[in-house]
């Protein structure tokens, strides 16, 4: 709830804010293209980017679980230099990867 000139109001009933999308309060606030996380349903943010990597560092490598895609298609790689299998992902919410990469990913590409 906020105060503004003494008025108590919900954020989530301003229309604007309620009908922003996440992809368009991604752009809107200058946001990473991309969001991966250690554990499942988006717990324990890993790194957020807007480029691929090469390999993901030691604190990331093999531990990703969930993913958020805010814009572009992204290829996730079981190894690094962008080799190995991968699993593509479009603009979307991924609470649990699972695709054969879950606790895999060493590296990522955005191929869109």
């Amino acid at each position: 709830m906020s105060n503004i000139n003494n008025q108590t109001q919900d954020l989530y009933s301003i229309d604007a804010v309620q009908d922003l999308s996440h992809e368009t309060a991604a752009a809107v606030s200058g946001g990473a293209a991309l969001e991966v996380y250690d554990d499942s349903d988006f717990s324990n943010l890993l790194l957020q980017t807007n480029d691929g990597t090469p390999y993901v560092g030691d604190d990331a490598n093999d531990r990703i679980s969930s993913i958020v895609v805010n814009e572009g298609l992204w290829r996730f790689y079981t190894d690094p230099q962008f080799q190995g299998d991968f699993a593509d992902l479009g603009p979307g919410l991924y609470p649990n990867i699972g695709l054969g990469i879950n606790d895999s990913i060493t590296s990522f590409e955005r191929i869109g």
